[in-house]
């Protein structure tokens, strides 16, 4: 699933797709909205979790969910937000929606938690009392309805503080992860096992470095790529390196697979020499997003996916 180009406009659409059906053939599962559109996450039913008017500017965004019998529904926007970005759903249907303002860019408003059957959002709360303090920012839901990202303040037009956090299952209660000693993280998923990903900097807008926490209460463990995105109940880790050499795009994707100790072996994906991108791994450890290849003008992304890393050698480090 993701975004897929439509012939003939300049609008993209949300599609799904299974790599052993139809040869891996793209449906688009918004074909008749004329604005931009963008899936963000499919659960085990095939329930898909996505954004109409994805691109900003352009509207404010709404979300929506689609399932493969039904289709389409869109989603009330939650309490107090003018628009909605969908960015995770589980299996029990929970939808992960991040509220925007009446601009639809800069910091969102909030996070919040769609109960499919009681029909209603809970806010995930802040550290401050009341209610007050930084804005939570969160990126995924995990089985259990635990919640990574981060509680993020603005320190200047063009920078953000972020403090890691993970709510916690049922209570939705913020824990505060350590940044190691630097100034600024971020967490981008937890998997059921309770390890986290995602990355720190030295000082907000700077270059990211992509970490893990063994668990909520441990420090932060540096791996060598800029940002790590999700990670499996196998800990199989997926995200981006810096790929200078590169005329096309500066990154290209990675796997990290932690080990007893300090031993980690890393994976490169694989890509067109131009470039790659990482950012979904499931259970069995096959990956997914793009690569940048070669056009006839301009390079272009084509979607993809990356079966496991063979076990056999050590590739990368260990």
């Amino acid at each position: 699933m993701g975004a897929s180009a439509v012939p003939g406009t300049q609008a993209t659409h949300a599609f799904v797709m299974n790599p052993g059906v139809d040869g891996g053939r793209l449906t688009d599962i918004t074909p008749s909205e004329a604005r931009s559109t963008r899936a963000e996450a499919v659960n085990r039913f095939g329930v898909v979790a996505g954004t109409l008017g994805s691109v900003p500017g352009a509207g404010l965004p709404e979300p929506f969910v689609w399932r493969p019998r039904t289709g389409l529904e869109v989603l009330p926007l939650p309490p107090g937000a003018a628009g909605g970005q969908a960015a995770d759903i589980n299996d029990a249907g929970t939808v992960l929606v991040v509220g925007t303002d009446s601009t639809g860019v800069g910091l969102p408003v909030g996070s919040y938690l769609w109960d499919p059957a009681a029909r209603t959002y809970t806010a995930l709360p802040t550290t401050g009392p009341s209610g007050t303090g930084p804005v939570p920012i969160a990126r995924t839901l995990n089985e259990r309805g635990g919640v990574a990202g981060g509680l993020v303040s603005p320190v200047s037009e063009q920078a953000w503080q972020h403090t890691a956090t993970v709510w916690e299952p049922g209570t939705l209660v913020p824990h505060t992860l350590s940044s190691g000693g630097t100034t600024d993280a971020f967490a981008t998923d937890r998997n059921e096992k309770g390890m986290i990903v995602g990355w720190r900097t030295n000082a907000p807008g700077a270059a990211p470095t992509a970490v893990y926490w063994p668990s909520a209460d441990a420090l932060p463990v540096e791996l060598p790529g800029r940002v790590a995105f999700e990670v499996n109940d196998r800990n199989q880790i997926v995200g981006i390196r810096a790929f200078p050499t590169s005329s096309a795009f500066p990154f290209t994707a990675v796997m990290w697979e932690p080990g007893r100790g300090s031993r980690l072996r890393t994976t490169d994906l694989g890509d067109e020499s131009l470039g790659s991108y990482v950012n979904a791994v499931n259970s069995s450890g096959r990956s997914t997003s793009y690569v940048v290849a070669a056009g006839e003008q301009t390079p272009y992304n084509a979607g993809g996916w990356w079966n496991p890393p063979r076990r056999g050698g050590c590739p990368g480090s260990c």
